[in-house]
This record gives C-alpha cells, structure tokens and sequence, in this order.
C-alpha cells in the first residue's frame, strides 16, 4: 500500500491513492546528495544514461520494502557505470534519518534529502505520493511515471528491460584477472629491452624471451603447457621492471612471455608481444680479433672481437696435432660449423686443455651478405711460465703486405713444405723450399686479399696488394 504524506496538526497520516507523477518530459534539476556529490539530471541524459529516480520518505513502510529491492536492481544494472543512473529523492528527510536509512537498508545510489534540493524537485515531478518510482529516457522522455507494486527486484528489471535497457555486473563486483602490460624499448641487432608492469590482482609474474618454434619444440618436449614453460625457466618479479635480453640472433622474431599469478599460485595466460631484432653488421670484410691470454697450464682466456662488419662470427680451439692431421683447410670448416653462433664481442675461459700443448685459436666470420672474411689464427702454447712466448712460429716474412714476391727468414735452414690458403680455407699454392732462410716466394698468381700462409703448421697471414 502506497503513502500519501501531508501535515496536519504535526501529524503524519497515509492515504490509498495511485501515485505517479504527471509529467511525461522531464524537467531539469541541480541538487547535492548526501556525500556532497553534485547532480545534474540533464548532464547524466546527455552522456546516454538512463535515469531512475525513486521518491519515498524515510518512515513510510511501503517505501521501506521496496527500498532493498531498488538497491538489487541497482547491482543488476551495473552500479551508475553502464546504461542506467539510480537516484533517490526525499523531501522531508535530513541528513541524519537518510544516514539511517542508507545504513539500515544498505544503499549506494545517491540520496538527494531535503537541503539538498529533494523539495524542489518534488514540487516539479508533481509527487504527493510515495514510494513513486520514476524512469526518464536519454530524449528526457518519462518512460514510467510510476512503478508499483514492486514485488521484487525483477519487478524493476522486468520494467526496465521492456525498453531494451541491458543489465550489466557492477565494475566493482568483476575482479580484474592478473595481467601484466608488455612495452618494448631499445630493439638493436642483438638486444631487446622490455618493460612489465602488472596491475592490482598480480602478485607476481615470470618473464621469457623465445622463439615461438623454439617455445613449441620444448612444450612439446616436456609434454606442458607454455604457461608452465615460463615459469620454470623464465625470471619471477613482483613489482614493475625492466628487463634487457642480450646476445639475441639478429634478424630473429622473438616472442616476449609474461604469465602472471595470483596470490594463491594460480597461473593466468601468458601475454606475449612480438619482437624483431636488427640487422647485423655490414657488406665489408669480416675480421674478428683474437686476444689470447695463459691463465695456467690447463687454462686459456680468450676475447673475440668482431669489427662492424661482421653479421656473425664462430671461434674455437684446435691442438696443433689434430689441426696438422685436417688440414687447414678443414680445420676452419670445422670452427665454421661448431653451432655457436656469435654476434658480439665475446670473453671465454677455456679449461681442461692439455698442459704443454701446442694449440690454435680460430676465428672467421661473415659480414651481412653472408660472405666469409678474413680467418684469424693464433698459435699459442700451455706453458705457464714463459708464456711471452705463445707461438711456435719460427719464422717470419717481408715484405707484408706484398705485391708480386715475399722472403722467409729463419734460424731453420732445412727444407719445408709450405702452403698458402685463402679465407674459405682453398689452398691456393703448395710449394717444397729446400732452404727456409733462403727462399723467395713468387704470388704474382695471386689475387689482392688475405691469406693463411702455413709451413708445417707454423702459421702467417699474409696480405697480398
């Protein structure tokens, strides 16, 4: 039963009338709710909401059942954020009966009381009568003048929906799932720098940087998801960072993983974003320089450094037995194809290598067009004392670079076989010299460029103009 409220003599007394408002276009207002938020009914229309406004008064039954069922409707339209604004207007309440009131029946849509602007507003609607329940369209046509009885909320709902009004969950009540936010920074040939920011929900996350064929082979492999992948291999944080990968294959699509997780260890999908490495080097002469440094007699230090010509590069260590045994020829070949690809400069600590032992440490190249430059050779020697001396050359040549002819000079004075090989590891000449310190070597056959020359393992380069 509705309640029509007049004073007469102080006394409040309910009257059962049909209470509507007579209006059919609504009229605009300006008024404060209880938490001092301004409202302004033509300003919600104009953004597309639709309006609901609910008169009633604090003491009056019928308004207070259906308070709780305005209240559920309100959730099930998704809380102010979606297609419908719920309000509720009281003109004989003051703040402390409306403190009551959204208290005792749990309200959360704003209460416009009587110092708040409710007089007024009642005044232009016409109400005499309550709980009126009114709903304005987005043109500031009033759809219903009126809603009673209310018997549940899917009263409102079933009301509402009649005018293709769609119910949505409140923002609040969907619990954002944890992901985390990928952005790429500095991309060069070889590195990829990346920033992770996870929102509220994510406790923690694990980074990866693969190839999506490589990530495949392994799920595949360990017969897991790639979620899983990630979190066995990949590095865990909590908080925001940045994160560079270093010695990437240039020229490569990358994929950047990120799988958060939330704070009972529940794994989320992974986020991924694609990442593609520069081009390496350029369409010079590859030429990588070699330091080789004794640590002990079983231990070699070596720094690989390859010039901005060079796309990628391998190099490793041969003994002098086993390189003598195949040859220069295909002992490049093997360092060539060792699987190791390099792209920067590179410090490696070798170990377990045979004390007092010739060795060679070998490295070639190619630049960006995939051609093989110039093959660097060093000789050295696992002896620990002494090791100023880390080659087993005993000779050396003149001029060089040469034009049309060289000359050997050594304290040997035997006869030799001596070879000159160019930088794909063809040995171009094969000459026997009766006499190492006596011999001129003539190369007007050959082409400018570099070359390995070798005299029984002993190795030169020799530059040719």
């Amino acid at each position: 039963m509705k309640k029509i409220f007049t004073f007469i003599v102080a006394i409040l007394f309910c009257l059962n009338i049909k209470a509507q408002t007579p209006l059919t276009e609504a009229v605009d207002f300006f008024a404060t709710d209880y938490d001092g938020n301004e409202i302004h009914l033509f300003e919600i229309l104009d953004r597309g909401q639709y309006v609901v406004i609910d008169f009633f008064f604090a003491s009056c039954g019928p308004c207070q059942e259906a308070a709780p069922k305005v209240q559920e409707a309100y959730r099930a339209f998704g809380c102010n954020q979606h297609d419908v604004f719920f309000m509720e207007v009281t003109n004989t309440d003051g703040p402390g009966w409306c403190e009551w009131w959204i208290y005792e029946y749990g309200i959360e849509y704003p209460t416009i009381h009587k110092y708040g602007g409710a007089e007024e507003i009642d005044v232009a609607y016409g109400i005499n009568s309550y709980p009126t329940f009114v709903l304005i369209a987005p043109d500031r046509q009033i759809l219903l003048q009126d809603l009673y009885p209310i018997e549940s909320a899917q009263t409102i709902i079933d009301a509402l929906t009649a005018f293709g009004i769609e119910t949505h969950s409140c923002d609040d009540e969907v619990e954002e799932d944890p992901s985390v936010e990928i952005t790429l920074g500095e991309i060069t040939p070889t590195t990829v720098e990346a920033t992770f920011t996870p929102n509220e929900t994510c406790d923690s996350y694990h980074i990866l940087m693969s190839t999506a064929t490589e990530m495949e082979q392994w799920s595949n492999m360990y017969g897991m998801p790639l979620e899983q992948l990630v979190q066995m291999w990949g590095i865990k944080y909590t908080s925001e960072t940045t994160y560079t990968w270093t010695e990437m294959a240039p020229e490569t699509e990358y994929t950047v993983y990120a799988v958060p997780v939330d704070a009972e260890g529940n794994l989320y999908e992974a986020i991924t974003i694609l990442a593609t490495t520069g081009q390496n080097g350029g369409t010079g002469t590859s030429v990588i320089s070699l330091e080789v440094e004794l640590t002990s007699n079983t231990s070699v230090k070596t720094t690989a450094i390859p010039n901005e010509e060079t796309a990628v590069y391998h190099y490793g260590l041969i003994t002098l037995e086993y390189f003598n045994e195949i040859g220069i020829s295909e002992a490049i070949q093997v360092i060539r194809e060792n699987q190791y690809p390099l792209y920067e400069t590179d410090v490696c600590e070798w170990i377990e290598l045979v004390p007092n032992t010739d060795y060679y440490a070998i490295a070639s190249g190619q630049n960006a067009d995939g051609v093989w430059g110039e093959t660097t050779i060093i000789p050295f020697r696992t002896e620990f004392e002494g090791c100023e001396e880390l080659t087993t050359s005993n000779f050396n040549i003149f001029p060089n670079p040469a034009i049309s002819s060289f000359k050997i000079v050594s304290e040997d004075r035997r006869d030799a076989e001596l070879k000159i090989f160019d930088m794909t590891g063809r040995c171009v000449k094969n000459i026997y010299v009766s006499d190492l310190n006596n011999s001129t070597i003539n190369i007007e056959d050959l082409n400018r460029g570099v070359y390995i020359l070798n005299i029984e393992g002993n190795i030169r380069k020799l530059v040719v103009e």
